[in-house]
C-alpha cells in the first residue's frame, strides 16, 4: 500500500470507474456549496464585517480549493489508469492535500470556539473580539504559513509521501519505520485528535447553553413573575419576537451539534485506523480507503451544514438556485420576489443570540442586587 508506484493496483475497472464517479459527484456538490457559501458570504460582509463571517468565508476559499487542485490526479487514475506527474506530483498532491485540509481543521475549531466564546463571555467578546483588517491578515499571514511548513515536511526529506492504495492519492507515510517520519505522524495525529476534542467539546457546551436559553425564554413566557404588570392588550409583536428568538436559539444549538457530528464522522475512521498502524496493527486497504473518502468529504459536508441548520442561508441558497435555473430556462420559471440583500441584509443569528443571552445575564445579575 505505502509503494511509490503509478500503476494501477488491486482495483477491477468497475471498482476504479464507481470510485471516480463517486469522488467526481462529491466533489461537485462540494464545490458548488463552497460557491454558494462564498457569494452570500460577500454579500452579508457588505452589511456587517465580524469574525465569524470572516472564518466563514476563509473556510469556504479554502475548501473551494480542494476540488480543482487536489481531485484531477485523482480523477485522471479513476478514469483513465493513469497517475500523472510522478514522483513530483506526488509530493505537489500530497502537500496540497496535507495545507488545505489542516487548514480546514484549524479554521472548524477556531469557529467553534468562537461561537463558544461569543455565547459564555458576550461583555467579552463584544470588547475584544472585534474586526480589524491588519490583525485579521497578519493572523492569516502566520497561520497559512505555519500549516504550509508543516505540510511541506514530507516533499524536504522528512518522512516521505507515498502513494495510497487504490494508488490514486499521495499523502504522508502512514507506517514509516524511521524515527523523523514516525514523529511527523504522532504530530499529525496529535493534532487532528486535539482539534477534535476542541471542536466536539466546544460545539456541545454551545448548544447545551443555546437550549437553556431558550428554555429559559419560554419558562419566562409562561410563567410571568408575581411583581409583573400585567400584560397589555398589545403584546403580541412581543410574543413574536420571544418565538423567533427561541427559533434562533434552537438553529444555533442545531448548527453546533452538526458541527459536531460531522467532524467526527468525517474524521474519527482516519485518526482510528493512523493511529493503530501506529501501534502495529495491519494495514486493511479497504478499510483505510474508505477512512480516507469520510475524511475527504469533510470539505463537502462544511458548505450544507448552514442551509440545513440556519434558516438565511437556506433562504439565499435557494435564492441563488432559482435565479440560476431562471437564467437557464430562459425565464420558464418565475424570478425571486426578494432580492439577495434582503435575504442577508438582517441581523444574524449568532449575533441575535448573544444579544439575548446578555440580556439574561444582565436580567439575572439585577435579580442577585436586589435580593
Amino acid at each position: 500500500m505505502n509503494r511509490r508506484e503509478f500503476g494501477q493496483e488491486e482495483f477491477s475497472n468497475d471498482q476504479f470507474l464507481a470510485g471516480g464517479v463517486t469522488l467526481l459527484l462529491t466533489g461537485l456538490i462540494g464545490f458548488v456549496g463552497n460557491l454558494l457559501v462564498l457569494i452570500v458570504t460577500y454579500r452579508i460582509l457588505q452589511h456587517r464585517r465580524n469574525i465569524p463571517n470572516i472564518l466563514i468565508l476563509f473556510l469556504a476559499w479554502v475548501d473551494l480549493l480542494v476540488f480543482p487542485l487536489a481531485y484531477p490526479q485523482s480523477l485522471i487514475k479513476y478514469f483513465f489508469g493513469i497517475y500523472i506527474g510522478d514522483y513530483m506530483a506526488c509530493d505537489f498532491q500530497a502537500t496540497t492535500i496535507t495545507f488545505l485540509f489542516m487548514l480546514s481543521i484549524l479554521l472548524v475549531v477556531l469557529m467553534s470556539v468562537d461561537r463558544l466564546l461569543a455565547l459564555y463571555k458576550p461583555f467579552y467578546y463584544d470588547k475584544h473580539m472585534i474586526y480589524d483588517k491588519e490583525k485579521v491578515k497578519i493572523a492569516s499571514i502566520g497561520f497559512g504559513c505555519s500549516v504550509l511548513t508543516v505540510s511541506l515536511l514530507p516533499a524536504f526529506g522528512v518522512s516521505r509521501n507515498v502513494l495510497h492504495f487504490p494508488g490514486t492519492f499521495c499523502l504522508f507515510e502512514w507506517g514509516s519505520d524511521s524515527v523523523e517520519g514516525q514523529a511527523l505522524v504522532y504530530i499529525f495525529m496529535s493534532s487532528l485528535a486535539c482539534a477534535m476534542v476542541l471542536v466536539v467539546s466546544c460545539s456541545l457546551v454551545t448548544a447545551v447553553m443555546a437550549l437553556r436559553l431558550s428554555h429559559r425564554r419560554q419558562d419566562s413566557i409562561s410563567k410571568p413573575r408575581p411583581d409583573e404588570e400585567a400584560p397589555a392588550p398589545n403584546t403580541k409583536p412581543v410574543e413574536h419576537h420571544c418565538g423567533s428568538a427561541g427559533k434562533m436559539e434552537l438553529q444555533f444549538a442545531k448548527l453546533s451539534g452538526a458541527v459536531a457530528v460531522s467532524f467526527v464522522g468525517c474524521w474519527g475512521l482516519f485518526l482510528l485506523r493512523v493511529t493503530l498502524i501506529q501501534s502495529g496493527w495491519p494495514f486493511d486497504e479497504l478499510i483505510d480507503f474508505t477512512a480516507v473518502r469520510l475524511a475527504s468529504l469533510h470539505t463537502v459536508v462544511n458548505p450544507w451544514l448552514y442551509p440545513l441548520t440556519r434558516r438565511k442561508y437556506r433562504d439565499a441558497f435557494w435564492h441563488l438556485l432559482t435565479m440560476f435555473v431562471y437564467y437557464v430556462t430562459c425565464t420558464l420559471v418565475s424570478r425571486p420576489g426578494t432580492t439577495l440583500d434582503e435575504i442577508v441584509g438582517i441581523q444574524s443569528e449568532a449575533s441575535q443570540v448573544r444579544e439575548l443571552y446578555r440580556e439574561e445575564r444582565r436580567r439575572s445579575s439585577s435579580q442577585r442586587l436586589v435580593k
